[in-house]
């Protein structure tokens, strides 16, 4: 039998054997409201003696008392009572063992034994749970985030309450926990967003759930908190419910948000800004730099034949410079505006070489070696010409016998994307330079004199790769030639 205390006697617990020998019915039994009504008059001096050295000493045992039947019998028993507390040491309630004493003696030892252990371990496993709960509880209390509990009906969603709420909740927002409870979940919203909360409760209502919410708290002072809210709702089939909710503060989201909008808007200003000087380039530039090359152009065929040898040279250096920072400046305009806005055709490899091999400048001697595994497939054709032409006129620039030299392109299906190279028997490149290379107006000294070049062809090719979702990689050592590899998305 299980009662709550010596002080407040009532019975919250017993077993069907107690029942069947005090011959009382279960109401009978827990209508019982003293100690004295539970035993016989014979041993009411020794029960007051119990409860003296069960207070003094925190349990009993073996101690030979009198039961009393609903008919008033005695019931000779051995009592042992111990204690269930909590993790503080307070009494919650107490467990009586009772053994039947014959004339023979105590019947079933080994069961009592039995009990005994059994309602030991049932204490230390209620100590274990208490414990957990008030784990559990500070957990809840001090959690980083604010937890609440409401209640409402479905016919009456607009006066949905808040049963319970956490530390958090109550001092994030500035109220007591008691000013909470009981409130009205709508009540902690401002009225600028009453529009959104209607919208959220029309999801959770009809999904029984909502996930990550924004939503716009109000403070007891009313400033504003900006919320994502996440919350379930469990139905009780009779028109009522209950949820449970999370509010997470996510100021300083908001404020990352604010602050990556600024710097998108001041990236915008300086892209537009850099189209302005980009077209200013194209158009106020390069006319003035065509214009010095043609006219040097112009001066040479009209005193090739009257100006010195030494005068000759110069004119000739200057058409060269004119001619190299026009080209700088086409591949600028190319680094920035290429290929963004291209539609996609049908084609092959050997069309788009051969669509770029005009442009290339190419010794009679070079060899170009085609290996195309794709045959036809869709593409941003112009695009794609643009960069083999980059890398095979880097290919053929660079190399130190133009008498000797092969380019060898090959193009293979890789499943997700396409995949091309460009190899050459060149002089190669130093492991130490591979990333180099790619930096745009980077140029590395290879030892061969009067290569004209701006830097730029194999930047805009990495751009123009990676702005598609590709990659590109360089595989060479010195005197060993070089291979770029790069991968096409599939269109």
């Amino acid at each position: 039998m299980t009662v709550n205390n010596p002080f407040s006697f009532k019975i919250v617990n017993y077993s069907k054997k107690l029942l069947e020998l005090l011959e009382y019915s279960e109401e009978e039994l827990l209508s019982i409201k003293s100690m004295h009504g539970l035993y016989h008059l014979d041993c009411y001096e020794a029960l007051d003696q119990l409860r003296i050295s069960y207070l003094k000493q925190g349990s009993a045992y073996g101690v030979e008392l009198f039961l009393k039947t609903r008919n008033n019998k005695k019931v000779p028993i051995h009592l042992d009572l111990q204690p269930l507390k909590d993790r503080h040491g307070n009494i919650i309630c107490n467990h009586a063992l009772y053994k039947l004493v014959s004339q023979q003696g105590i019947d079933s030892d080994s069961e009592f034994i039995k009990e005994q252990h059994h309602l030991e371990s049932l204490n230390n496993s209620f100590i274990e749970v208490q414990s957990f709960y008030a784990y559990f509880s500070e957990f809840y209390e001090n959690a980083p985030d604010m937890l609440m509990s409401a209640a409402g009906r479905d016919d009456d969603t607009e006066n949905v309450r808040i049963t319970n709420c956490n530390n958090t909740l109550a001092q994030t927002l500035g109220y007591t926990k008691e000013e909470i409870i009981n409130m009205k979940v709508y009540d902690l919203y401002p009225p600028s967003a009453l529009q959104e909360v209607q919208r959220m409760r029309q999801h959770l209502l009809c999904h029984d759930h909502v996930n990550n919410w924004e939503l716009t708290l109000q403070k007891k002072n009313g400033e504003q908190l900006p919320t994502a809210l996440s919350a379930r709702i469990i139905r009780d089939g009779k028109g009522e419910f209950y949820s449970i909710g999370m509010w997470r503060d996510i100021t300083d989201l908001v404020e990352a948000r604010r602050q990556l909008q600024t710097t998108n808007s001041l990236l915008r200003e300086q892209n537009e800004e850099v189209k302005t000087l980009m077209h200013l380039m194209s158009h106020d530039v390069q006319a003035p730099i065509r214009a010095v090359e043609i006219y040097t152009q112009l001066v040479l065929e009209e005193t090739k034949d009257i100006l010195p040898e030494p005068a000759l040279e110069y004119l000739h250096k200057v058409q060269k410079s004119a001619r190299r920072l026009y080209h700088l400046t086409c591949n600028i305009l190319s680094y920035f505006f290429s290929g963004a806005s291209e539609s996609q055709e049908e084609t092959c490899l050997e069309e788009i070489i051969n669509h770029a091999k005009p442009y290339m400048e190419l010794p009679a001697a070079t060899q170009i070696i085609l290996k195309d595994n794709i045959h036809s497939f869709k593409t941003k054709k112009t695009l794609l010409s643009q960069i083999f032409y980059n890398l095979v006129s880097n290919a053929v620039k660079y190399h130190h016998n133009l008498e000797a030299a092969e380019i060898c392109i090959e193009g293979t299906d890789s499943g997700k994307y396409w995949l091309f190279s460009v190899k050459d028997n060149g002089p190669g490149i130093a492991p130490r330079f591979h990333e180099t290379v790619f930096e745009p107006m980077k140029r590395l000294n290879t030892g061969k004199s009067g290569v004209e070049g701006s830097g730029m062809g194999l930047a805009i090719v990495k751009k123009l790769i990676t702005q598609e979702g590709g990659w590109i990689e360089l595989e060479s050592n010195e005197g060993k030639g070089a291979q770029f590899i790069f991968t096409w998305p599939k269109s």
